[in-house]
């Protein structure tokens, strides 16, 4: 009987499709063939790559296809990216983040 890597106490039935760790089902999430560890870390955008950093707009997990690099680790997602400019404009809290944009984008501040 091998045992959980998450708990060490249960059974182990499952191997998560990412880590490789052997878990058991209490540890599994079946939807996604992962472990409880691995989902917890998914990207919050695609749902299915482990997360390498947070928007530092909207704060979500993402994964480096669902984000751009702004400088090194200073990421937002795509849909924040995208709608920099407008974002920008309706909340002047964020405008520490257009430092972050030399060389990315142009901001649009009208």
């Amino acid at each position: 009987m091998s045992v959980c890597e998450v708990c060490w106490s249960s059974e182990a039935r499952y191997e998560c499709g990412i880590c490789k760790r052997r878990v058991c089902p209490a540890h599994y999430n079946s939807e996604k063939g992962v472990c409880a560890i691995c989902y917890e870390n998914l990207c919050n955008i695609c749902g299915t790559k482990i997360a390498v950093d947070s928007c530092i707009i909207c704060g979500r997990l993402v994964c480096r296809d669902c984000s751009v690099e702004l400088q090194p680790g200073i990421r937002v997602c795509r849909e924040c990216y995208a709608n920099i400019d407008r974002i920008l404009r309706e909340e002047p809290r964020l405008s520490y983040v257009s430092r972050f944009l030399r060389g990315n984008k142009k901001v649009d501040r009208n």
